[in-house]
């Protein structure tokens, strides 16, 4: 393994060195290149990221985006700048027949995730709206032992059980199979994109997670013309962060003519203790940086610091949907967010226990939509309404998936 390691790294430098003449302006210094300088090589990212995302790097031999295709991809973002419609298409379920005398658990990743927290508590709602007689969803303090306990619990005190956001599976083999071997069906939901199957789990429900990285891409292709100089800030913990990351690099790879995007991993135990410095020594250590893409949104706050310490002007894109995710794209710290609705996957997961429990054809996509913010659209929306709120977190996706799902429930 060290001989083939050595390998690798040797040959590495040597493709290093043979293309760094060649690169032009606005491409990373030192940027790879293949033997004909025609194709995009990824290269295997540093030691730091336990989930294996890569940095990219696209060739100057490579034709300039076209006007048609960077009108293509605007319109395609624009198409996600309104509140979404519910369109969700599947078979028509009775609920309360359903889930008549029935308990359902949650299992959350940490309750001190923000987001986490609040799909947790939308979760009760749309399990107590469709009929459970009882939702279990106890505070999480992201550990193991935590999880085994939960899974040990749902044997007496439910009748199906949803594992929500980035929980080893492996580490839990035994007590998912214990679970199962108890007639209890498990779910896994939020940490992995549709056609990606989670571990040992029954179901896997599909979310188009890797929608929201490209629309991230697509955003910094749009603004720059097709050049853009990308840091990508990935959560090491996260396997939903490389679940988007995939999202970014294939519409990356595909539309940008010259560039790169650099992969800096950091743990979650960074976050808020020393991210920031990292993310500011990354910023000073590459002047051509002209995008920062947050994949984690309980980073943007390490992202927004890490560009303030550097005295930089360089954009900030990220994901999230959190309240404080939505408010740092209203007061323009964000150029732009692509925001994820709690209380739409929240219903969206309810939908989905109901039709494995009623034994209905699964849908091949999960409805959980995302809309493209930014501080103007934000403001907009907020001159639009005439009534009273607390903010945009409560326009931001309507309500309209509530009363889309509660008639396919036949409440």
């Amino acid at each position: 393994m060290k001989k083939l390691t050595l390998f690798i790294l040797t040959f590495a430098v040597i493709m290093m060195s043979f293309v760094s003449a060649g690169c032009n302006e606005g491409t990373k210094e030192g940027a790879a290149s293949d033997a004909e300088g025609q194709k995009s090589i990824v290269e295997e990212s540093s030691e730091e990221s336990s989930n294996q995302v890569d940095d990219i790097s696209v060739v100057e031999s490579k034709p300039e985006i076209t006007k048609a295709q960077l009108n293509e991809l605007d319109t395609f973002i624009s198409s996600y700048k309104d509140v979404p419609e519910f369109t969700f298409q599947a078979e028509s379920i009775d609920a309360k027949e359903i889930t008549n005398k029935k308990k359902i658990m949650l299992i959350q990743d940490n309750s001190n995730n923000t987001y986490t927290s609040l799909v947790a508590g939308q979760f009760k709602n749309a399990a107590k709206s469709a009929g459970f007689s009882k939702v279990i969803s106890d505070e999480s303090d992201g550990t193991v032992s935590f999880y085994s306990e939960e899974l040990e619990k749902a044997i007496d005190s439910s009748d199906i059980v949803v594992m929500y956001g980035d929980i080893d599976k492996d580490a839990l083999a035994t007590d998912i199979e214990r679970t199962q071997a108890n007639g209890k069906k498990v779910i896994s939901a939020g940490n992995l994109g549709k056609d990606e199957k989670d571990h040992y789990v029954d179901y896997t429900m599909p979310i188009n997670y890797q929608l929201a990285g490209r629309l991230l891409a697509d955003w910094s292709i749009t603004k720059n013309k097709g050049k853009v100089n990308a840091l990508a800030i990935n959560n090491s913990d996260s396997i939903l962060s490389s679940s988007i990351y995939n999202g970014f690099a294939d519409e990356f790879k595909k539309y940008v003519t010259s560039g790169y995007c650099t992969v800096l991993s950091g743990s979650s135990l960074e976050v808020d203790n020393g991210l920031s410095s990292k993310i500011r020594q990354a910023i000073e250590n590459d002047p051509n940086l002209n995008y920062i893409v947050v994949l984690d949104e309980s980073m943007i706050n390490d992202a927004i610091s890490g560009v303030e310490q550097s005295g930089k002007n360089i954009k900030i894109i990220s994901t999230g949907g959190s309240i404080y995710a939505l408010q740092a794209a209203e007061n323009g710290s964000l150029e732009m967010l692509v925001a994820q609705s709690y209380e739409w996957t929240a219903y969206a997961m309810v939908d989905y226990a109901m039709r494995i429990m009623n034994k209905n054809e699964l849908p091949s996509e999960q409805d959980v939509p995302v809309r493209v913010v930014t501080s103007e659209s934000i403001k907009n929306d907020l001159e639009k309404n005439t009534y009273e709120i607390d903010g945009f977190y409560e326009i931001c996706f309507g309500s309209n998936f509530i009363t889309g799902y509660s008639g396919l429930w036949n409440l």
